[in-house]
């Protein structure tokens, strides 16, 4: 509906996705094929396959670990030095965390946006050799109230008044 999209007049956070850390696959609809007592097929039924939609959030920054993490410290300091720095910062537990919220996407070049209205998703936290540590965020959409999961969107044509 035209009322979510005029909702959404800016973003809360624009998170830091790593080159070729999306995965947006909707679910393969998994088909049951009903035949008749002849063998012939008579009708099929399908229900949809499972979602996966994954974003890996590279930074392990602030305002993303609070989105991200549940924490459970709120400030932590070292008193001793290790290779002559102190270190400080927040304590968080490795639980998934659920997040709530909708999702916004664009194309690279902003001429098309997927919109999720409603979805929910978890993420942990993973570091691995040679990477810089990154958050891995599955994502679930869930219908909104007009019963749409996802928005595919164009970038609109303005026209020029008197053109």
């Amino acid at each position: 509906s035209s009322d979510l999209l005029n909702a959404l007049k800016g973003a809360d956070m624009e998170l830091p996705v790593l080159d070729e850390g999306v995965t947006f696959d909707t679910g393969a609809a998994d088909v049951s094929k009903i035949k008749l007592t002849t063998g012939a097929i008579w009708t099929s039924v399908a229900t949809a396959g499972d979602a996966d939609i994954q974003f890996q959030v590279a930074s392990i920054a602030g305002e993303v670990n609070e989105l991200l993490m549940n924490k459970v410290v709120e400030s932590a300091a070292m008193t001793a030095t290790f290779n002559g720095k102190t270190y400080e910062g927040a304590g968080y537990n490795t639980e998934p965390k659920k997040v709530t919220g909708a999702l916004f996407m664009t194309s690279e070049d902003g001429s098309t946006a997927l919109y999720l209205p409603n979805i929910e998703g978890y993420s942990n936290l993973i570091s691995e050799r040679g990477k810089p540590a990154y958050f891995n965020v599955a994502v679930s959409p869930m219908n909104d109230k007009n019963k749409a999961s996802i928005y595919i969107l164009k970038e609109k044509e303005i026209v020029a008044p008197g053109g």
